[in-house]
């Protein structure tokens, strides 16, 4: 991985090949990547369904325009296909290694983001979960998943305060449900950018960009 340290994106952009075939997949990203300003977006490589071989392949697709558009590449959950693409940050979802043990094997370049699903960072973990973490991914915020109640903008801001009550240098995602027409209302909220799937894979992504100030 690259000893240069990136700044935070805005937009991180969730890959899905159960909405696309990859062929589309990557041609929405790639022109999601070259329509936003460079620095702003990172592609993140998720597609857990994917076996082992595509996904590496995907990666590698994805390597290459991140590059040639200024962006960045994430990868969630493997570490080692993280390492592989030479990705400049990792994902860390409910089932992955702890934030520590993760910064320790992939260094103090790229960033590393994990799951986040409570309204508040109460409990007596929540230091250590924390520690080592550039970035949460709060989520759902606007739609309902896998059983759990949308958080609603309102935890934004608590979770905000939170965060720098204790001084961590890290910021929060919004993400769920996360479309052009509510993306602004997020920024406003106080998180540092969105996350999105559907949103981040339309044809036409200037709506979605417009809303974040990142066009071009």
């Amino acid at each position: 991985m690259s000893s240069e340290r990136r700044a935070l994106p805005r937009l991180i952009a969730i890959t899905d090949s159960s909405l696309l075939p990859p062929t589309l997949l990557l041609e929405r990203l790639q022109r999601l990547a070259r329509a936003a300003r460079p620095g702003t977006v990172a592609l993140l490589l998720r597609d857990h369904s994917l076996c082992a071989r595509a996904r590496l392949t995907l990666g590698r697709q994805l390597r290459e325009v991140a590059r040639e558009s200024g962006q960045a590449l994430w990868v969630a959950d493997r570490l080692d296909l993280a390492l592989l693409l030479e990705a400049d940050g990792v994902h860390l979802g409910e089932g992955s290694v702890s934030p520590a043990l993760a910064r320790s094997l992939v260094g103090q370049a790229p960033r590393i983001s994990r799951a986040w699903h409570a309204a508040s960072l109460a409990g007596a973990s929540a230091a250590e979960e924390l520690a080592d973490v550039d970035a949460l991914l709060v989520s759902p915020v606007f739609e309902a998943r896998k059983g759990r109640a949308a958080l609603g903008l309102g935890p934004l801001g608590v979770l905000g305060e939170q965060l720098r009550a204790r001084n961590w240098a890290c910021q929060t995602y919004a993400l769920g449900g996360v479309a052009a027409e509510n993306a602004a209302a997020c920024r406003e909220a106080g998180v540092a950018g969105v996350a999105a799937i559907g949103a981040a894979l339309t044809e036409d992504p200037t709506k979605l960009l417009t809303a974040l100030e990142l066009r071009r």
